[in-house]
């Protein structure tokens, strides 16, 4: 039972399970390896932190079978947090370079190897892919395989037999459930508050690195299940993003843009909020923030369930155009989420995509615009209902944000 907010709920691992499989079965694949750490964490609900910081493909996998269920693969330190952390998967260990006394006995008949041993974690994978179907169709996780391991998966199962399994991946991903709405919801509200708070907090003088400070020490104080707090700024003229903060130091009418959110449970969130500080926005800055916020509001108007993602992306661009930044054009206007790092997520709210709003959808919805006069984003979170859109969260009606 997690606790959300004030509210208790349970992942359901049969039904994430249940969605992955629909996926494979519709597009006739046997078997799907996950080798990311948020694709395993989403389909077990275990996250490995060896994987996370080596990013080594191997370190841990999940092996998703069209039938049964799913076998999860870790090394032998951290097989103990997995059983704490899962429900209703298969958990098999391999070894690793670390004595654990509780398997002294059986560890002091096998050499260990100097890191982890990633060849005997790749064969355990094999053989649990065989245990399903000796003669699968495959599908992997293209972005996060190395040569070498497609080279040796040919090998072992035929080239042809191999196939990118992304879009069944996104395609399962993409409808959530209760929990992870409700987690997706309170992720989003926490980073809505911390911006709130961090925008109250600053004034001229401050500089870059002051805001992420602030921030972060808001973010982790709303809720102590909070495990990252990570955002990308905007600050005077500096619009583009930065790695390491700047040093800029903030002056009377400066434009800060807070973007980004907090991890939560594992699950991400991603808003953005801009505004104006130590003082009233001029009409030249106000009148930007005024179209880019018409975009949002006339875009989110039209979601609904069977509405073209293409379709919403086009009218809210035009609403900018129209409204007061001529110019303006974009490559997506919104995204999916839920536990990759980058946090957007397919599918995008962009003109190519063939994908419509379904009912149970979270997505985040957005209308930044870049200058050297100041960066500035509106982006809100929400879940597609029977009949339109519940939002997590509420933009500011203006750049004078922290007078409300």
């Amino acid at each position: 039972m997690t606790v959300v907010g004030n509210k208790q709920i349970t992942r359901n691992q049969k039904e994430i399970q249940a969605k992955l499989q629909g996926e494979l079965r519709k597009n006739n694949i046997d078997v799907l390896l996950l080798t990311k750490q948020e694709s395993i964490y989403y389909a077990t609900g275990f996250s490995s932190r060896f994987l996370g910081l080596m990013k080594k493909p191997g370190v841990a996998y999940a092996v998703v079978p069209a039938e049964g269920n799913i076998k999860l693969i870790v090394n032998d330190f951290e097989k103990q947090a997995a059983e704490y952390q899962t429900t209703d998967v298969d958990i098999v260990k391999y070894n690793s370079w670390i004595f654990i006394e509780d398997d002294s006995q059986e560890a002091s008949t096998i050499k260990k190897t100097a890191e982890m041993n990633l060849g005997q974690s790749f064969d355990i994978a094999v053989d649990a892919i065989k245990s399903f179907k000796e003669d699968p169709i495959l599908a992997v996780e293209r972005s996060s395989l190395t040569w070498d391991d497609v080279e040796r998966l040919s090998a072992i199962f035929g080239r042809k037999h191999i196939v990118d399994g992304t879009g069944p991946f996104n395609k399962a991903r993409a409808i959530k459930t209760e929990w992870e709405i409700e987690v997706l919801r309170r992720a989003a509200q926490i980073a809505e508050e911390a911006f709130y708070l961090t925008a109250k907090e600053l004034q001229p003088g401050h500089t870059e690195v002051d805001v992420h400070a602030i921030y972060k020490k808001h973010a982790y104080a709303l809720d102590k299940h909070v495990t990252e707090a990570l955002m990308i700024s905007s600050v005077g003229p500096n619009y583009s993003a930065a790695a390491i903060p700047r040093d800029y130091v903030l002056q009377a009418g400066d434009i800060v843009r807070l973007d980004g959110g907090v991890t939560y449970f594992g699950y991400q969130s991603d808003i953005a909020r801009t505004f104006v500080i130590g003082g009233q926005a001029s009409p030249k800055q106000e009148e930007k923030y005024q179209a880019i916020l018409a975009g949002l509001k006339k875009g989110l108007s039209l979601i609904k369930p069977g509405v073209k993602f293409a379709e919403v992306f086009e009218v809210t661009q035009k609403t900018v155009q129209e409204t007061g930044i001529s110019q303006y054009a974009r490559g997506h206007v919104g995204h999916s989420i839920s536990v990759d790092t980058f946090i957007e997520e397919y599918p995008l709210i962009s003109p190519e995509s063939d994908w419509v709003f379904e009912e149970g959808m979270v997505l985040c919805f957005e209308c930044p615009y870049y200058s050297t006069t100041g960066g500035y984003n509106v982006e809100d979170t929400f879940v597609v209902t029977a009949d339109g859109i519940d939002l997590f969260t509420n933009v500011n009606e203006n750049l004078n944000w922290v007078s409300r």
